[in-house]
């Protein structure tokens, strides 16, 4: 039994996400890759633009109503370490990413399901030609584990939301142009599935 414990143990060494060093569970990434994680810091309650300083309020688009969403919670800026995890995710195929990165955003995906009194959790879809692709939905991948991890009670709902045009890449694209892209591209299939009901969408990165 031992000479199979140190046999595991060798073969499964946790590593950081980001770089492959050696970590401690559950932490996702190594102390190093760790400090290149930039919290959002000031920004509006409702659409998550940053602010230069706080007390956060919200920003003219939001005053002026053009934020469909009621709220988005983003806690950190896109970059670093954590970035090239999520492109590793994605594009490497790294499924098991999405499970190491779990305890680390599980807390904000349980304080925004409490404080919305979410009823469903939605990941945001692939479209049909670039799931059959890529293999998974890194969105749903990381709702599923967050969503374990945090313990959450409303359930993890794949279909209230489909893809029915297949956008270009967003990675390339400014604001304005990912909005554009993106017009148009969902429809809610059954919207008996979530009439009345609260809903909160995860996706992976938020622009």
């Amino acid at each position: 039994m031992q000479a199979v414990e140190v046999a595991l143990s060798t073969l499964f060494v946790p590593r950081c996400v980001a770089c492959e060093a050696r970590v401690e569970p559950p932490a996702p990434l190594c102390a190093a890759c760790a400090t290149t994680v930039d919290e959002l810091g000031p920004a509006c309650p409702r659409c998550g633009e940053p602010q230069a300083a706080p007390p956060a309020v919200e920003c003219a688009r939001c005053r002026a109503g053009r934020w469909p969403l009621e709220a988005m919670v983003a806690p950190w800026r896109y970059g670093g370490e954590l970035g090239r995890s999520l492109r590793r995710l994605k594009f490497a195929r790294r499924h098991e990413i999405a499970r190491a990165l779990a305890p680390l955003y599980a807390p904000f995906l349980h304080a925004a399901v409490e404080a919305g009194a979410i009823d469903l959790i939605v990941p945001i879809p692939l479209h049909w030609r670039r799931l059959a692709a890529r293999g998974f939905n890194q969105s749903e991948a990381l709702a599923r584990h967050a969503r374990a991890a945090a313990g959450c009670a409303a359930p993890l709902d794949t279909r209230a939301l489909r893809r029915v045009r297949n956008t270009s890449p967003q990675t390339h694209l400014d604001g304005d142009a990912r909005r554009l892209n993106l017009l148009e591209a969902f429809a809610v299939p059954r919207p008996a599935r979530v009439a009345g009901r609260r809903v909160l969408l995860v996706d992976d990165v938020v622009a």
